[in-house]
C-alpha cells in the first residue's frame, strides 16, 4: 500500500520534469531556426533594417514614429532616414536634409562576431555625401547602425534586421 502512495506521488513531478524539458527543446530550436534565417539574410546581401529610434551625436535619442528604413539588396541599396544633428555644409534643398539616397554602387562586408552576431560595413558610392554605415548585429536580429557622413556629424540608429521579401 505504501508503494502505490509513494508511486502516486512520485508520477506527477516526473511527468512535469519530462513536459518542461520538451518545452525548452522546441524553444531552443525556434531560436535555432530564427539565427540561421537571421544569418541567412546578411550573408546573401538581403535583409530590412527597420530604425526605432536615432540618436545624434551630442546624444540625444528620439523614438521614431514613422516607417524609416535601409533596404540592402544584392544589387542596390535604398535608404530613407532621418537626420537630427550638425551639417557642415547648408543643403541645397530641404529635400536633402533626410538621409535618403538609392544606388546600385556600394561596398558590402559582413564579419561575424565573438557572440555570434556580425558587424556589417557599407560603403555607398554616389549617396549625397554618406561615406560608411556600419551596422553591428546581434545574433537576435536586433542592431545598432551608424551612418558617418563627410557634410554632417554621425547619427546612430537603433532598430531590428527583418526579411527583405516583405518590404
Amino acid at each position: 500500500m505504501s508503494t502505490l502512495k509513494f508511486t502516486r506521488l512520485l508520477f506527477p513531478v516526473f511527468l512535469i520534469i519530462h513536459c518542461q524539458g520538451m518545452g525548452q527543446s522546441s524553444a531552443d530550436q525556434k531560436k535555432m531556426d530564427e539565427y540561421n534565417q537571421l544569418k541567412s539574410r546578411i550573408e546573401s546581401k538581403q535583409f530590412y533594417f527597420h530604425a526605432q529610434s536615432a540618436t545624434s551625436q551630442k546624444g540625444k535619442t528620439i523614438q521614431l514614429t514613422s516607417e524609416y528604413f535601409l533596404k540592402v539588396n544584392k544589387d542596390s541599396l535604398q535608404a530613407d532616414l532621418p537626420y537630427y544633428g550638425r551639417a557642415y555644409s547648408a543643403p541645397y534643398s530641404s529635400s536633402e536634409q533626410a538621409l535618403a539616397f538609392k544606388t546600385t554602387e556600394f561596398k558590402y562586408s559582413a564579419d561575424s562576431t565573438k557572440k555570434g552576431g556580425w558587424n556589417i560595413l557599407i560603403e555607398p558610392k554616389n549617396a549625397s555625401g554618406i561615406s560608411k554605415i556600419n551596422l553591428n548585429v546581434t545574433s537576435s536580429g536586433y542592431c545598432t547602425m551608424n551612418v558617418i557622413s563627410n557634410t554632417r556629424s554621425s547619427i546612430s540608429f537603433y532598430g531590428t534586421i527583418q526579411d527583405y521579401k516583405y518590404r
